[in-house]
């Protein structure tokens, strides 16, 4: 890293497309479990083989009764929408739950990183991190250098170190290196790892909704032009 590198602050995209972001559905399980939804709602109310176990529930779009609104994508069709949804969202997700970080993982968000972190910080840990800090934003590094030069331990031994951060005791100092450290971990880390995954999850959700959008529609055609 060149010595006068300026800081440089986080793009557009760092802030909209990073592993925080697509934690929500990474870890949701309520999420995973609500995809289901559209497709036991059609076992339970539409599909016509049910219809003698749902008392009458099963089978309100026949196939014989509107046929204006016969099936606008095929059986095959929907199978392969669904599956490959599925698979591109179950991809996505192991992606994420290799290679996002566990400080992604583990805490809710950088301000809930910081406040249950801020009490444990050591220069020791301090220090470690500065190192990550320094290897992705050396324009960060440097500013907070000139706050704390232990921070780089090349430069300084770990008993001086532990000294000034024993003395001075700078919270907003410790503050300011847990939340560049938590920045660097989601919004630097693997980046192209990350938007595949964004990539993955909006492939998958959008042919999830293919068959669904059909359905409504053809739910739609059934109340217009039913009997």
């Amino acid at each position: 890293m060149s010595d006068n590198q300026a800081y440089v602050p986080d793009t557009w995209f760092q802030k909209v497309v990073n592993w925080h972001a697509l934690r929500g559905f990474g870890q949701s399980k309520i999420a995973s479990l609500s995809i289901a939804t559209p497709f036991v709602g059609y076992l339970i109310l539409y599909h016509e083989a049910l219809r003698p176990f749902m008392g009458g529930l099963g089978g309100l779009i026949g196939s014989g009764s509107h046929e204006q609104c016969g099936p606008w994508i095929s059986f095959i069709g929907r199978l392969n929408c669904i599956y490959f949804g599925a698979l591109s969202l179950g991809i996505g997700t192991i992606i994420y739950r290799v290679f996002a970080h566990p400080v992604i993982k583990r805490f809710d968000d950088i301000s809930d990183y910081v406040e249950r972190q801020i009490s444990t910080v050591t220069a020791r840990n301090l220090r470690s991190m500065f190192v990550t800090i320094m290897s992705r934003r050396s324009g960060v590094a440097r500013q907070l250098l000139r706050r704390a030069e232990w921070l780089d331990r090349s430069k300084v031994d770990f008993k001086v170190a532990s000294d000034a951060f024993s003395t001075r005791n700078d919270r907003s100092l410790s503050v300011d290196v847990l939340r560049s450290y938590y920045n660097v971990r989601d919004r630097y880390e693997f980046r192209p790892l990350a938007t595949m995954t964004a990539i993955l999850y909006l492939i998958g959700f959008g042919l999830l909704a293919i068959p669904g959008l059909f359905f409504t529609a053809r739910v739609g055609c059934v109340i217009v032009f039913g009997d």
